[in-house]
């Protein structure tokens, strides 16, 4: 329970004291209304009336006129008049106990619905993070083992052309490398004759040359790769000025 009181527990103590005051307005009216009282001055009225008409008449032989009738008291209001003003009052207490705790409810409804909005969003998030870690938590031991793909492939440029032995041995160990870097999402890609992407090479100079236009990747001095949707490694390109005449 917190410090403040809650509209039930004000509900239910407005609702006991509105039934003790009725009591106590019941116990008292039940005492102050007495018809009896009411009757016996009437009839002392009445005595009085009767004394005062024996007296002489006056010298014109006028009767004397009738003395004023009493003041009425007030009337009090029954016990039944009591308990439905009682009712009456106890009604609107309760309905504004009502009106306060359907706002606290809605109030109450509000914040459950930000709160399962956050919880939703809060585990889509944790999911796309546990995702990218599946997917890019490798990603510096990649870059370690890429370069060696890189000395294989130059080992092949540079290998002897009689030792077939030799060659046919390194670019199987190459092919199994780079296969087995492409089950976990290494792709490689060739650059050589595409336009030149900022996103995606590394110009590292720009020649004049006849085979390629302008603004085409001339030569590629490393390849580069990506993990999934994600740049592993530019390119490193020689980026064409156009033909040289």
């Amino acid at each position: 329970m917190t410090e403040r009181e809650s509209a039930a527990d004000k509900a239910i103590r407005e609702a006991l004291a509105s039934v003790e005051r009725l009591e106590r307005e019941r116990t008292v009216a039940t005492i102050d209304f007495d018809p009896e009282g009411e009757l016996d001055a009437a009839a002392d009225s009445v005595e009085v009336m009767a004394v005062d008409s024996d007296l002489p008449p006056s010298g014109d032989g006028a009767s004397l006129s009738t003395p004023p009738a009493p003041a009425e008291p007030p009337r009090k209001q029954s016990a039944d008049q009591v308990m439905i003003a009682s009712l009456l009052k106890a009604k609107g207490e309760m309905q504004d106990v009502l009106a306060q705790t359907q706002k606290e409810a809605k109030d109450m409804f509000d914040r459950l619905t930000r709160v399962s909005a956050d919880f939703d969003n809060f585990k889509k998030r944790v999911g796309r993070e546990k995702d990218d870690a599946i997917k890019f938590g490798n990603e510096k031991a990649f870059k370690e083992i890429i370069p060696v793909v890189d000395n294989l492939r130059r080992a092949l440029l540079a290998a002897p052309e009689g030792d077939s032995v030799f060659v046919e041995g390194v670019k199987l160990v190459s092919k199994q490398l780079e296969d087995a870097l492409g089950r976990f999402g290494v792709v490689g890609f060739d650059s050589l004759g595409q336009p030149f992407d900022p996103a995606r090479h590394e110009a590292v100079g720009s020649r004049p040359d006849d085979a390629f236009a302008t603004n085409l990747v001339c030569e590629e001095y490393q390849r580069g790769y990506v993990l999934h949707d994600r740049l592993l490694r530019p390119a490193l390109v020689i980026v064409s000025s156009g033909q040289t005449s």
